[in-house]
């Protein structure tokens, strides 16, 4: 990658350790950084103007994300305070019947489970798609959906194994059937490309502390029109898109189209002050570049860790992953201890793996280090 050195150089955390933990974090970035100090400047030495900075820098987040998100309509994003918040606002907003289901899959992270185990206390049945030899192929997930399925819910990259589904063709398989997709993309977004608007996606939900470079307390949610008609906000506040009529109690919706109905009044603007700038900096250097730089490095550690002898869980196949690398080992705790001791950061999932992941700060010298300690460990307590 162009500038790679300087690049690195805005991560502080990778001059002190190998930091292969972008699947939790970015470790921190100068860009947030300096963008924070940018919203206190503006507070503490009065140069904020009402509100007007805050609102103009929410703006700019939504029309950057649009574009992130391959040219969706601003209008449709709403700003959260995490994927969570975002994933919750789509399960608790839908108009379920009784018979109705929804589907997601053994492999996803806790944050994409609760909220669709929760329709449980309403009648909704939520079926388990099962993965196969860690994979959720379309076609996997296809064998759980009937014409009762109301929303598809997956990850575009899983947390635990890496696995990166198609969303193009699982979008398609949802809408034969009648059904909305629904995405968790915290492990995908400013990482590798992600086409909401022609590959179909109904809704997208992220967090912005990991590849979006920014900190944690706020995040993204994506809405299609075609979705958003039929939720209705489960709670009420004071955001742009109401009027109030004091005269009647009364306050109606200027728009039922945009996505800002989900926002609660005040939003987390400092927050929004390291987003906007963040992803400034993403749409600068390229999606695409990011993603090229990553898979080379990517490549180079799952077949690293195939050739020492490892369970790699996280497929072989370039299509069908990211930036993440899972091993299966018989003591994650062990392992994870084992490598900060030599200053390597790595992460222990809690469904058995062990999670080497990659980010844009990343560099070929991280995965040498990485691969030779690997192999040391593999030696003494793997094999």
């Amino acid at each position: 990658m162009k500038d790679h050195d300087k690049i690195r150089a805005l991560f502080p955390v990778c001059s002190k350790k190998v930091y292969l933990e972008a699947g939790l974090s970015n470790g921190g970035c100068t860009i947030a950084k300096e963008a924070m100090d940018l919203y206190f400047e503006e507070n503490f030495n009065g140069i904020l103007e009402g509100k007007r900075q805050w609102n103009e820098a929410a703006d700019e987040v939504r029309a950057l994300s649009a574009r992130l998100l391959g040219g969706v309509c601003p209008d449709h994003i709403a700003i959260t305070k995490n994927t969570v918040e975002g994933l919750n606002i789509i399960s608790q907003s839908f108009p379920f019947e009784k018979g109705d289901n929804v589907v997601i899959n053994t492999d996803e992270h806790i944050s994409n489970v609760m909220p669709w185990l929760a329709l449980k206390e309403k009648g909704v049945e939520v079926r388990i798609a099962k993965s196969e030899n860690h994979r959720l192929s379309p076609d996997i997930i296809e064998k759980y959906i009937d014409k009762n399925t109301k929303i598809v819910a997956i990850s575009h990259v899983q947390a635990p194994t890496g696995y990166k589904c198609d969303i193009k063709a699982l979008a398609e398989i949802c809408h034969k059937n009648g059904a909305f997709l629904v995405v968790d993309a915290i492990q995908s977004l400013g990482l590798i490309p992600l086409d909401a608007k022609n590959w179909g996606i109904d809704a997208v939900a992220s967090g912005a502390h990991k590849n979006l470079l920014s900190v944690t307390g706020v995040g993204l949610l994506y809405i299609a029109p075609e979705l958003m008609k039929l939720l209705k906000p489960q709670y009420a506040g004071s955001s742009g898109v109401r009027s109030f009529d004091r005269e009647s109690w009364t306050n109606t919706l200027k728009d039922e189209l945009n996505a800002r109905k989900f926002e609660l009044s005040n939003l987390n603007y400092p927050g929004i002050y390291t987003l906007r700038a963040a992803l400034k900096f993403i749409l600068e250097v390229g999606v695409e570049n990011i993603a090229a730089h990553v898979a080379v490095l990517s490549q180079k550690m799952n077949d690293g860790l195939r050739e020492i002898g490892y369970h790699v869980a996280t497929p072989a196949n370039p299509d069908e992953r990211a930036g993440i690398n899972s091993v299966v080992v018989p003591d994650l705790a062990h392992m994870k201890a084992w490598f900060g001791e030599r200053n390597i950061a790595i992460s222990k999932m809690d469904l058995g793996f062990v999670r080497l992941s990659l980010g844009i700060f990343s560099n070929e010298e991280d995965v040498d280090t990485a691969l030779k300690y690997a192999r040391q460990y593999y030696e003494e307590y793997v094999k």
